[in-house]
């Protein structure tokens, strides 16, 4: 499993893919937003990151994302973490050139 998380205002993303990174979650973050993304949700979970209810801004509330990727792979959990960011930057223009970093 691939955890990632990605900053809006400070344009990167970062792999996760140790289950007992310290990192993952640090700041306990009120309301903080996830998507699930495995093989029953792939579709689903994109639908949810292009529709309306889904923003990515400056504001706190909005201005990150934790992905937690489950194919059992992964090489392609990181794919597919790579494909969210391109992604998610046809729609916003910080996520295009976001730098995409494994942590652990």
């Amino acid at each position: 499993m691939v955890k990632a998380y990605l900053n809006y205002p400070n344009p990167h993303m970062t792999l996760h893919c140790g289950s007992a990174c310290a990192e993952v979650g640090k700041m306990h973050k009120a309301q903080q937003r996830t998507v699930k993304i495995d093989q029953a949700s792939f579709s689903q979970a994109l639908k949810q990151l292009a529709g309306k209810e889904f923003r990515l801004g400056s504001q706190a509330s909005i201005n990150d994302v934790w992905l937690t990727i489950n194919f059992g792979d992964e090489e392609f959990e990181e794919a597919v973490a790579r494909y969210v960011c391109r992604f998610l930057g046809q729609r916003y223009s910080r996520p295009r050139g976001a730098q995409i970093r494994k942590h652990c």
